[in-house]
Formats: structure tokens, C-alpha cells, sequence
């Protein structure tokens, strides 16, 4: 930057104008003494003209610095009228929608976002439910916490890391003692198997262990069914055993023993948590740094949260 385009070299000019003096310029602007004298001197160079007269105490305006000082007053002036509209703005209410999955846990949720809003008094944060990639293209949400990484081919999204999750196996008490308690995946072909199927949440295909696995095909009996609350209605009424209930969405019927894990170890694929907003966004500050807050703090829980119960029941994240 050249330095007539600098305001801040503006400012130094129309206060030394004031002064007259350079050292108490420096004072008055809070600033060092041979910065402000350097600062003088290259508006100087730049202009290819003097603007003081130093051969006298205190400094005289030369007559170019008199016919540039109303001009410079009035950038001075323009500048701060600028930075009062742009903190205006900034200043005004801000609203955002964050679409969360259905069975995701809100243990501390709320706490945590109000944290954020603490922090951004002006921002308002909209929560829904069960958006997927296509919701937010269509406008439904500005944000939305997927449990997949979208395809992104053609640059429309902007997507941040929010760790992973899996799913154990879960069966009721009583299906157990009327069926019996599968032991192998051999096993599991005598029963059903109780999996999530909607345009939301991309459709279990196999389960594993470590470096097993078992893809689901004609010769295992599945029951699709759409939301996370019929596929939890079903397994506790004792329909087959769950493949797709997060440990969150379950977590009270697994400790209470209402659901029991089986085939310990085993689980569905891992979802991969992202946090997706449009690209067209980007250029909203507060939407971008929200949407990158929110993910790292879902990454850094993610796993941690439900790192207990993974370890007693054999999974290995």
C-alpha cells in the first residue's frame, strides 16, 4: 500500500497540522515518535511535495498541505462515518438455524450453545430437527449437523470436521429370552435385524469388527423402518435387533437394561459426523465462525462421550 493510500498516515498529517510539532503528534496519537516522523516524511515522498515548513519552530503548513487539509478532513471524516455504519451492522440481531439429528444427545447442548451466545449477544440460534445436505441447498437451514460427509462435487458446500460416531447392536430383554442371544454372525441370520432407511441417513449395508466384515445381504431378514424413535419403539418391544441406534439416542434403556447390546464388538459403519453450511455463505462471518466453533466442539466430545460404554461393550472407535 502506497502511503497517500494509508488513512492512518492521513490522520498523522491532520494532526501534525493541529500540532505542529512532531512530538506531540506522537503523544497524542499514542504512537512512536520516529514511526510518526518516518510517516510524514513517506506521505511526503509519495506526494512528491513538502507539507511542513521545518526551517521553523513550530513546523508552518506549506500551500499544498493547506489545499490538501480540508480534503483530507473530509477522508478522515468519511472514514469514521464508514466505521460507524459498518459497527452498526455488525451490531444488529443475527439469526441463524442449526438443524440437528433427532437422536442426537442434548446432554449438554443447550449449556454449550448458550456459551456461544454468550459470547455473541446478538446472534440467535434457531435449532430443528433431521436436516439433510439437499435441506440446506434448498434453503430449510443454514447449518445442519449431518452424520455423513456429503458429496460436494460441484463446490456447493462448506464442510467441517465433526468427529464420528457407531452404533452397537441392541436387543430387548425379552426378544433375548424368546429368541435366543445370537453368538456369531451366523447367528444373526435367525433374526431381524432392525435397520433405518429414509433419504436422511445413508443406509446400513454391512456390520463390523476391527478388520471382520459381515455385509447384510438377502440372507439376513431386514426390517427398514424411517426415524430413529420407530426403529427404539420396535427393539424395546421386542420386533428384532437394532443395527442403527446411536448410544446417545439409547443411552438410558442401555444403563436401565431395557437394551441390551449383543455380538459385542460389533457395530454398523462409522458415521461420519460433518457440520454443513452453503458455500454461498461464506462471505457470513457469523454463520462461518459459529459453524467451525460448533464442529470442533462436537469433535472433541464425540468420541470421549461415549468412550465408556464402547470400551465395556468391546467397540473399538
Amino acid at each position: 500500500m502506497r502511503p497517500k493510500e494509508n488513512l492512518i498516515i492521513w490522520k498523522v498529517f491532520l494532526k501534525t497540522a493541529q500540532t505542529l510539532n512532531i512530538s506531540r503528534t506522537a503523544v497524542e496519537l499514542d504512537m512512536d515518535l520516529k514511526t510518526v516522523s518516518r510517516m510524514v516524511k513517506e506521505l511526503e515522498t509519495d506526494l512528491g511535495i513538502l507539507l511542513f515548513d521545518r526551517t521553523v519552530r513550530p513546523f508552518k503548513l506549506t500551500e499544498f498541505a493547506i489545499k490538501l487539509l480540508p480534503e483530507a478532513e473530509d477522508l478522515i471524516l468519511c472514514s469514521e462515518k464508514l466505521n460507524k455504519a459498518a459497527e452498526s451492522i455488525s451490531n444488529q440481531p443475527q439469526s441463524l438455524s442449526l438443524s440437528l439429528p433427532v437422536n442426537m444427545t442434548r446432554d449438554d447442548l443447550f449449556s454449550l450453545l448458550s456459551s456461544y451466545t454468550d459470547m455473541h449477544p446478538n446472534l440467535q440460534i434457531h435449532l430443528i430437527n433431521d436436516c439433510d445436505h439437499r435441506h440446506i441447498l434448498d434453503g430449510e437451514t443454514d447449518i445442519a449437523m449431518l452424520p455423513y460427509l456429503p458429496e460436494n462435487n460441484d463446490n456447493s458446500l462448506l464442510t467441517f470436521d465433526a468427529g464420528y460416531s457407531y452404533n452397537m447392536l441392541l436387543a430387548s430383554p425379552s426378544y433375548l429370552k424368546l429368541h435366543g442371544v445370537p453368538y456369531s454372525t451366523h447367528d444373526l441370520k435367525a433374526h431381524n435385524l432392525i435397520l433405518r432407511y429414509s433419504r436422511i441417513y445413508p443406509t446400513t449395508t454391512f456390520i463390523e469388527h476391527g478388520q471382520n466384515r459381515v455385509f447384510l445381504n438377502e440372507e439376513f431378514k431386514l426390517l427398514y423402518l424411517g426415524d430413529a424413535f420407530s426403529c427404539r419403539e420396535a427393539t424395546l418391544s421386542g420386533q428384532g435387533i437394532a443395527v442403527d441406534l446411536s448410544v446417545a439416542f439409547c443411552k438410558e434403556d442401555i444403563n436401565c437394561g431395557r437394551l441390551i447390546p449383543v455380538l459385542p464388538g460389533f457395530h454398523r459403519p462409522v458415521w461420519n459426523m460433518t457440520i454443513a453450511m452453503r458455500k454461498s455463505d461464506e462471505h457470513k462471518k457469523y454463520l462461518v465462525d459459529f459453524a467451525s466453533w460448533f464442529a470442533k466442539k462436537q469433535k472433541q466430545a464425540y468420541p470421549q462421550r461415549w468412550k465408556p460404554i464402547y470400551e465395556k461393550y468391546g467397540v473399538q472407535p
